[in-house]
């Protein structure tokens, strides 16, 4: 059974950092994913001691593509945040992957030439 684009397209930013050839799109997903996953792993200050000063300048451009601007301002600010309040702030945008997803769907259909073709 094929996944559908959306999840290939998802995929490729997850495992592929955006695949070979990425858009503007794959590369602000990838960046997206990357923190993401640290953040609900160790939270967000986790995520700012394990990301380089670089990964986190392409996270806070990926929140903003995805229309997540308060989170890149977020990452921004933490460092001089209580953990516990920077965690709440995130979670309050970001509860779980769902929302992540529910952005990226509706970005992605929108914004078809963002994002690499698929390979085949």
């Amino acid at each position: 059974m094929d996944l559908p684009v959306e999840a290939r397209v998802w995929n490729r930013a997850a495992l592929e950092s955006g695949g070979a050839n990425p858009r503007e799109g794959d590369r602000a997903l990838a960046a997206l994913l990357l923190a993401h996953g640290l953040v609900m792993n160790g939270g967000v200050h986790h995520a700012l001691e394990v990301l380089s000063q670089e990964e986190i300048r392409e996270a806070i451009s990926g929140f903003v593509f995805f229309s997540l601007a308060p989170i890149g301002q977020l990452l921004e600010e933490a460092p001089t945040l209580d953990e516990e309040v920077a965690n709440q702030r995130y979670w309050s945008f970001i509860p779980d992957d769902e929302a992540i997803d529910r952005r990226f769907r509706v970005i992605f259909r929108s914004s078809l030439d963002a994002f690499a073709p698929l390979a085949g």
